[in-house]
């Protein structure tokens, strides 16, 4: 995205979620990460300006360049800044761009 401000690096990680301040978690897959945020793909539907709480479960990226990591959060509260709709015949499934706080 053109108004990101930090570097987003790829990576593979199962989260888990939930609104803050909310009981019921929901399940995503981060696929990029940066000091300022992260992408992350879920069946559940986030709107502009939720507030989560996200925790990572397990993470894969290449250790042969650590600097891959920089900027991952394993805890964090986030943003949503917007989201984007990816259906397919089966389901419907939603990207999401957070911001941290």
């Amino acid at each position: 995205m053109k108004n990101r401000a930090d570097k987003r690096h790829k990576c593979e990680a199962s989260v888990i979620c939930n609104c803050f301040n909310k009981d019921k978690t929901f399940n995503a897959k981060m696929l990029n990460c940066g000091e300022g945020g992260m992408y992350f793909e879920s069946d559940s539907f986030f709107k502009e300006g939720t507030n989560i709480f996200f925790k990572v479960k397990t993470c894969s990226f290449d250790t042969s360049a650590p600097e891959l990591c920089h900027g991952l959060r394993t805890v964090s509260l986030a943003q949503v800044r917007w989201w984007k709709e990816m259906s397919s015949e089966d389901a419907s499934h939603f990207g999401v761009g957070v911001k941290y706080y």
